[in-house]
């Protein structure tokens, strides 16, 4: 199945409008407060055989945070096993998105791919957390790639690929990465996370382990100690 989410959101008046929410199948979008926006999964999967795009657009000065309700839950079709999970991330001058959902699992012999393309301009600013858990309890994982490309002005500021049968060793299952644009950052460790400094200015983390909590404990740690923040990204 072949399915496409579409949410834009503008600045009017003082304060971040939802403007449009349009298509689902695979997924709904439901505005749940000031500039926040819940994903919900509508249907099983993504499946083997699914193609699933989900596109955000903020225009000039908007401030958004994407959630989810829930994890995703990837498992092989009946006819092929593997299937991809789009993400185009649109953020205008002086916008600010925050695009942090639940993990997505990755169930036994699924072969899933996440692409995220992230397009800023002028002082656009995104922050995105991907989470991935490489199997359910007491189950082998499937396999997983992930994609990142990010550019601003037309200008490519990030191209990054992560496998998750490069990673996996001695009983890893979770694959964490954050990345923010636009700040200033130094590297830093934490545990087995690793904070890497953009050279156009931003960070990229990337923590791995066997336990979800605490591989999300080092990833936003080593965040903090590369670069600190003191208030969420995106307010309405």
């Amino acid at each position: 199945m072949i399915s496409r989410l579409e949410i834009t959101a503008e600045y009017r008046a003082g304060r971040t409008v939802v403007r449009s929410i349009r298509g689902g199948q695979h997924f709904a979008a439901r505005q749940t407060g000031p500039g926040v926006v819940h994903l919900v999964g509508t249907a099983a999967g993504p499946l083997g055989g699914d193609d699933v795009t989900i596109a955000v657009h903020l225009g000039p000065g908007a401030r958004l945070a994407v959630r989810s309700a829930g994890a995703t839950i990837v498992q092989p079709g009946g006819q092929v096993p593997d299937s991809v999970l789009r993400l185009l991330l649109t953020v205008e001058d002086d916008a600010r998105l925050d695009f942090a959902c639940e993990p997505t699992v990755v169930c036994h012999r699924a072969e899933h791919e996440a692409e995220a393309a992230l397009e800023l301009a002028g002082s656009g600013q995104i922050r995105l957390l991907e989470q991935v858990l490489l199997g359910r309890s007491n189950e082998p994982g499937g396999r997983w790639v992930g994609r990142t490309r990010l550019t601003r002005d037309g200008v490519p500021e990030l191209r990054h690929t992560l496998r998750s049968e490069l990673l996996v060793a001695d009983g890893t299952r979770v694959i964490s990465t954050l990345l923010r644009s636009g700040v200033e950052a130094t590297p830093a460790t934490c545990g087995n996370a690793v904070a890497m400094a953009l050279a156009a200015g931003g960070l990229l983390v990337t923590a791995t382990g066997t336990q979800l909590l605490a591989t999300q404990a080092d990833l936003l740690a080593a965040a903090e100690l590369a670069a600190p923040t003191h208030s969420t990204l995106a307010t309405a």
